[in-house]
């Protein structure tokens, strides 16, 4: 008897085991409104903020291997370039100064073991992390030391910002007997630089240097150049008036039908269900609408 009564109470219990999970599939869950699909502004802050992280953390690895193998070029190039890539970034810089501070070292130490072409790498990282003045002196000396004219170039712009234009207009004149025809890209790149480092006094003395043929193309350039330039701002300023016009079309287009549908709906309200009249309206909002223009 308690043998059947305890097999009794187990078939009970079983069964109502297994009769809740049928229940509870058979009562209705609130739906769940779908999403964006994207990430939240706030995800998506967390998400770059990690990412900036992660490569301030790579450049300090990288930075360890360069220290630990210093006869390696190529550990030390790479380094430096990624400590450039930090600088281009605030929050990857300020991250790199707490993992890394003494990243300048491993620059110095490219400069002295390896200057060409270590001077440009230099350079180009300097001024990334905002010292205008010490690349574009590193630019100028590698522009002296490496025979590299484009390094001549590329100290115009931080030696201009750094006040120093005297240095960079010495470099773009050491530079010019690298010119290979009066065409050719290097010496309108180094006339453009003296033109970015001199003012109406200047200029012409600044230019002392260049052949009087080559200038005279070099000018004719300029003016081509500031046609080009006026023609493109005309054309601008043509297609904003332009869009403005559409625009201002299609908001009166959008008030024109917006006013036939009040129009319409005013009407019927008198109509009381009267077909006819209800039809009139109708075909007045047509040719009311029909006046709106197409926008």
């Amino acid at each position: 008897m308690i043998l059947a009564a305890s097999t009794a109470a187990c078939v009970t219990a079983a069964g109502s085991i297994m009769v809740s999970p049928a229940i509870v599939s058979i009562i209705p869950t609130p739906s769940i409104a779908p999403g964006s699909g994207t990430d939240a502004p706030e995800a998506q802050a967390r998400l770059a903020a990690r990412a900036k992280i992660a490569t301030a953390e790579a450049t300090r690895d990288a930075i360890a291997a360069a220290d630990a193998t210093p006869a390696d070029l190529r550990l030390q190039r790479r380094a430096v370039a990624m400590i450039r890539t930090c600088a281009h970034d605030e929050t990857s810089r300020k991250q790199l100064a707490v993992l890394a501070p003494h990243a300048d070292a491993t620059i110095e130490r490219l400069v002295a073991t390896t200057p060409c072409p270590g001077l440009a790498d230099a350079a180009a990282t300097w001024v990334a992390l905002g010292d205008n003045a010490k690349g574009g002196d590193a630019y100028v000396a590698a522009a002296a030391r490496c025979d590299n004219p484009e390094a001549a170039v590329a100290s115009v712009g931080p030696l201009r910002a750094a006040d120093k234009c005297d240095q960079a207009l010495g470099a773009l004149r050491a530079a010019w007997p690298h010119v290979h025809g009066a065409k050719s890209k290097l010496a309108i790149d180094i006339l453009d630089g003296v033109v970015a480092c001199s003012d109406e006094l200047t200029m012409r003395r600044n230019m002392a240097f260049v052949p009087t043929d080559v200038l005279e193309g070099y000018l004719a350039l300029v003016e081509e150049r500031a046609r080009q330039e006026a023609e493109a701002q005309r054309r601008a300023e043509h297609e904003r008036r332009e869009q403005e016009a559409r625009d201002r079309a299609w908001e009166a287009s959008n008030q024109c039908r917006s006013e036939c549908s009040a129009a319409v709906s005013s009407c019927e309200s008198s109509c009381s269900g009267d077909s006819g009249c209800m039809q009139s309206c109708s075909s007045v909002g047509h040719v009311c609408n029909s006046g709106c223009g197409s926008y």
